[in-house]
């Protein structure tokens, strides 16, 4: 048993000293960017303007994004879809959900974000990412209206390489 023990203690030891550099992935490593949007005032367009009680979910998926549900946010954090050319969303602001979790009232608008992949190779530890390229941002008030007024593009031929900056301005 003795022998046993020191043979793992051994077998242990050196697989951490054969691990390469590339063999671990660092948690700093940037990874396939969210689509990030800034909030304004549409009468003074200077001005940020928190959406009052937001509540965002993604079609094809029935849950309520993490941070977005009945919150007030000036910002929206979106992930894109890496395995289709575009993503849409129901953002709904001044939302008012009844007891079962349904929503009774508010404004809902229909987000669809289109767009080209670009699979781009990090490391081997990492793998790859997926880029966006060609951005457009679409929105459809639907029935009850738009509450988003405007939208705008941080710069044309719109790329997603990363979510640290802005990449759409919505006007409310």
């Amino acid at each position: 048993m003795k022998h046993l023990k020191l043979y793992l203690l051994l077998v242990t030891t050196l697989s951490f000293l054969t691990c390469e550099r590339d063999d671990l992935c660092p948690e700093t490593t940037p990874t396939t960017p969210s689509f990030v949007i800034d909030f304004y005032n549409n009468n003074a367009q200077d001005s940020r303007k928190n959406v009052v009680d937001i509540y965002v979910i993604g079609q094809d998926n029935e849950e309520v994004l993490t941070g977005y549900n009945l919150e007030n946010v000036n910002q929206l954090i979106l992930p894109l879809r890496s395995d289709q050319d575009s993503t849409t969303f129901n953002i709904t602001s001044n939302t008012v959900l009844d007891d079962d979790g349904n929503i009774t009232s508010g404004n809902t608008d229909i987000l669809t974000i289109t767009y080209a992949r670009k699979d781009v190779y990090v490391s081997r530890a990492c793998g790859y990412k997926t880029t966006f390229e060609n951005v457009v941002a679409t929105i459809d008030g639907g029935t009850d209206g738009n509450w988003v007024i405007f939208t705008e593009a941080a710069n044309d031929n719109l790329i997603i390489e990363d979510d640290t900056t802005t990449h759409y301005f919505f006007y409310h």
